[in-house]
């Protein structure tokens, strides 16, 4: 008799059917192959059916029909296409960009699941895996299963045709997944592990294809992004602009937010994603934020003050010296944390004259009337000649710039926008 599904299998596992379910996938559908993927994945590099078909040694024809069956299989578009060129829609960009994240980890899996005491089994000296979901979602039905036959009949396959896929996978692991008798299978040990890590790949894979098919609903309702001044004022232009051109398609609009509102203009949905400093490392309630850039603070001031001169200060050495500020109505959170500070290291806040806006604030450090702690990454906007910027040596003067989004119900689009990012926060 053939153990039950449940019997010592690794619980995790036992919810493989109802991931199908839930996904609305059968091995049929939106599950890809390899021979997809590659075929994707190079016409996302080089924007040309041609150059992609050159570089996998395949005609252009089986480019373009392998990537429009994946456009069926998924039910996305992901390129537009003209008789010049192809183009990624900003579903299609996202889509490449978790690709290659999934690709990454599926390979690291590899190397992790393998045990030195298993033989190898027979074809193993082929190329290396490639990520092929339907191979990869056939091993782990049959690993739910432990049969063949069964994930045949409950998905409308022959048993042959899940075996060739399950012995595809092995072959290109190089590795026996399954141990077979006359009328069981057993997962091995290296089988064991790896459908544990397969389970949680293909979860993610899930939410990838759900992420992309919310990105697809919203690419007309486009994207708000609220700035700061002086914030990535030289980087920010050149992301947005480097968005528009991959998504030609999505409405980049861009607001001007102050510090004391951009929270609420996140969390009111006012904006779909800003830029605000947190200090101390401070977490910002109901948002989701990626670093984007680490400054320090630096002491302000007119290029005549006794000051001006030295190559570093410390925040106690500014005691009984006027300073300058922000209104808190403007500048918020960074105010607040501008208070504390003149609390911890003895610095008379009651001699702190408070601006409107930061040109305000920069015309009267030029005038001589104080001095002003703030990110060095302002200076770039506001800095000139009659004003000096001497580093703090403090150690509770760093600042983090994040991008932040709300935590729940953001913009769909905002995992492409983000990848930008990723890319000058890395």
């Amino acid at each position: 008799m053939l153990p039950a599904p449940s019997e010592g299998f690794p619980r995790a596992l036992k919810l493989s059917h109802d991931f199908q379910a839930q996904v609305g996938l059968g091995l049929g559908e939106a599950l890809v192959d390899a021979r997809q993927l590659r075929s994707f994945m190079a016409a996302a590099k080089f924007l040309s059916f041609s150059k992609a078909a050159k570089h996998l040694g395949m005609t252009q024809p089986t480019i373009s029909y392998q990537v429009a069956s994946l456009e069926r299989s998924l039910g996305l578009k992901l390129f537009v296409r003209s008789t010049r060129a192809v183009h990624l829609t900003p579903t299609g960009l996202y889509f490449f960009g978790q690709v290659q994240r999934l690709s990454a980890e599926f390979e690291a899996m590899v190397p992790q699941c393998q045990v030195p005491s298993e033989g190898s089994c027979e074809g193993g000296s082929g190329p290396g895996p490639y990520l092929d979901v339907r191979q990869l979602q056939c091993f782990l039905a049959v690993a739910s299963s432990q049969s063949f036959t069964r994930v045949g009949q409950s998905r409308c396959r022959t048993r042959p045709g899940i075996s060739y896929q399950v012995v595809a996978l092995e072959k290109s692991l190089g590795k026996s997944l399954f141990q077979r008798g006359h009328n069981f299978i057993s997962l091995t040990e290296v089988g064991r592990a790896f459908a544990e890590q397969v389970h949680d790949l293909l979860t993610d894979y899930e939410h990838v294809l759900l992420q992309a098919k919310g990105i697809e609903k919203e690419e007309g309702r486009g994207l708000t992004i609220g700035f700061l001044d002086g914030v990535l004022t030289q980087t920010l232009p050149g992301l947005i602009r480097a968005f528009s051109m991959a998504c030609p398609g999505v409405r980049v609009k861009t607001m001007h937010v102050s510090l004391a509102r951009m929270l609420d203009a996140i969390l009111a949905g006012e904006i779909d994603c800003g830029f605000a400093p947190t200090f101390d490392h401070v977490c910002l309630d109901g948002v989701q934020s990626l670093v984007v850039l680490r400054d320090r603070m630096v002491a302000v001031m007119s290029e005549d003050h006794p000051f001006a001169n030295r190559e570093k200060l410390r925040l106690s050495h500014l005691k009984g010296q006027p300073l300058l500020s922000l209104a808190e109505s403007v500048g918020g959170l960074g105010v607040k944390w501008h208070r504390s500070l003149c609390a911890k290291w003895g610095l008379d806040s009651s001699l702190t004259e408070y601006s409107p806006d930061f040109p305000s604030m920069f015309m009267a450090i030029g005038m001589g009337q104080g001095i002003a702690i703030q990110p060095r990454q302002i200076l770039q906007e506001y800095g000139n000649v009659r004003i000096r910027a001497v580093a703090l040596e403090d150690d509770d003067v760093e600042v983090e710039f994040v991008v932040a989004w709300r935590a729940e119900g953001s913009n769909p689009l905002l995992p492409t926008f983000l990848q930008g990012f990723n890319q000058i926060s890395g």
